[in-house]
């Protein structure tokens, strides 16, 4: 390890403590900035420490408002403006403006994220850029440093989802600010997207290859197939589809994980750090049950708001086969007649959604998945579609997901029935496999849009209370959220806005 002065060390800690993006009360960096220069010396107990904090930011409620925390928001603004969902009435909270796309330059939940997403990234260069690898470097350290460069990926990662079109709309279209030193940035203008994905591919890779003396199966915490995961997710962002295949396969063939079955399927789901299949979860125990602000909440009336239902669309669409135990995710409430019960004062039918709910029987408490391998399946099979020489692979693929959630016999696809199965071809099966699997978890907008699928909103919710049509093209300027205003564009004169 490099042998840093405390002097730049104290400098980099007044760095780290003002990076609140000129919101005094903005963030609470505790247990963060109890850091001392001496632990910060990058030795294995510091790194640990700096590793682990920047997980704790992203789970930790750092402010003062229950409702902004960063997995919270990331969850809610990247579900909200699918097709899977309606909400049943308008509310103050800043996730109605995901729901309406009446995105606004002050918005706190995007704000947050983008500013607390940042210095999660500030937190991990501390070790990147202080870090030297060599023939003494222990595993231990080399672990804490590819730790960094996973967390670091993962949230550039968030952060281009959220704020830049993908790239098959264009790798010159305006990314985000890659920062990736400790200082000296604040001016920077927006890398290109195909800039930004080389980046987020790049610090994913440099995860792979030092993350190496945790198990796979420290699941609470990066680890090589977990960046594995997220490699073949960025590769079919930049539609590199071969690449995605090569990644996919290493998870699938080499590492511990399975895919859940049947049986417990709907258990590893609320208890996710038991799950066979999950390969990265933001570990909650039960005394961080986050109550009203947990993830679940919104979704379900059991401890919770329970102000977000499944869309009509995605109800028809699960309940195609009554035995497929995704079913079961959806809690439909009834009176004592036999009656299902409306939301109050709405003609909306009370159907909770308990997906992100009942780690170890507590309503409200969840350790939500951020990668998992069913994803990495649909992502090789999409790969396999695209590139339209592998379709019974792709099928393969789907099929192994559709079996696992009860299927079987002529409900399992091949490329002789997709007709009968209302598929004009293998990628919509995909797609409509990854709708049914990944549902609520942040991935519905994502598939339409990286594939240039208009958003199709034409139900009946809050935002359209007569169910006219309602079509928002793929490449509408509110697909994506306006950079924050405050927290970058007033003192970042070289960062563009988006339209």
């Amino acid at each position: 390890m490099k042998n840093i002065k405390n002097r730049y060390i104290s400098l980099l800690l007044f760095s780290f403590l003002i990076f609140t993006f000129a919101c005094d009360d903005f963030l609470d960096l505790k247990p963060y900035d109890a850091l001392t220069a001496e632990q910060l010396l990058l030795d294995e107990q510091g790194m640990q420490g700096l590793s682990n904090g920047s997980l704790r930011m992203m789970k930790d409620l750092l402010g003062d408002d229950a409702n902004n925390v960063y997995v919270r928001v990331l969850f809610q603004t990247t579900e909200f403006p699918s097709d899977n969902v309606l909400i049943v009435k308008s509310t103050t909270d800043p996730l109605w403006l995901s729901f309406n796309r009446a995105h606004i330059l002050s918005q706190e939940n995007t704000s947050y994220l983008w500013a607390t997403g940042y210095k999660i990234i500030l937190n991990t260069n501390i070790i990147i850029n202080n870090a030297v690898i060599d023939e003494t470097t222990s595993d231990e350290a080399k672990q804490y440093i590819g730790e960094s460069y996973f967390y670091r990926g993962i949230v550039f990662f968030d952060l281009a989802r959220l704020f830049s079109f993908p790239p098959s709309h264009g790798v010159d279209n305006n990314g985000i600010i890659l920062r990736t030193g400790l200082g000296g940035e604040d001016a920077k203008a927006r890398a290109t997207v195909g800039d930004t994905y080389k980046q987020i591919i790049s610090d994913l890779w440099k995860g792979t290859e030092l993350m190496t003396s945790r198990p796979s199966d420290a699941i609470k915490y990066g680890n090589k197939y977990a960046a594995l995961g997220y490699l073949s997710r960025a590769y079919l962002f930049t539609e590199q589809f071969d690449s995605v295949i090569i990644a996919a396969t290493d998870v699938i063939d080499n590492s511990d994980r399975d895919l859940e079955a049947n049986d417990s399927y709907i258990h590893a789901l609320h208890n996710t750090a038991s799950s066979e299949e999950a390969m990265f979860i933001l570990y909650h125990d039960d005394t961080e049950d986050r109550g009203s602000g947990a993830i679940g909440s919104m979704y379900n009336g059991d401890g919770g708001w329970g102000e977000i239902f499944p869309s009509k669309p995605y109800r028809e669409l699960v309940s195609l086969y009554p035995h497929d135990v995704r079913n079961q995710l959806l809690d439909t409430v009834f009176d004592d007649g036999g009656n299902i019960v409306l939301y109050q004062g709405s003609p909306y039918e009370k159907i909770f959604i308990n997906k992100f709910s009942y780690q170890n029987g507590i309503s409200t408490a969840h350790s939500p998945i951020f990668m998992r391998l069913s994803e990495v399946y649909l992502n090789r099979a999409e790969a396999y579609a695209h590139l339209g020489t592998e379709d019974q692979k792709a099928l393969d693929d789907v099929n192994a997901i559709r079996e696992r959630a009860g299927l079987s016999g002529g409900e399992l696809l091949t490329t002789g029935n997709l007709a009968s199965h209302g598929f004009a071809n293998v990628l919509e099966a995909v797609l409509n496999e990854r709708r049914l699997e990944l549902a609520f978890e942040g991935h519905r907008r994502d598939d339409l849009m990286r594939n240039k699928i208009d958003l199709d909103r034409s139900f009946n919710s809050a935002q359209n209370v007569n169910e006219e049509t309602d079509i928002y093209p793929f490449n509408g300027p509110r697909q994506i959220y306006y950079i924050p205003a405050a927290q970058e564009i007033a003192y970042n004169s070289l960062c563009e806005q988006n339209e």
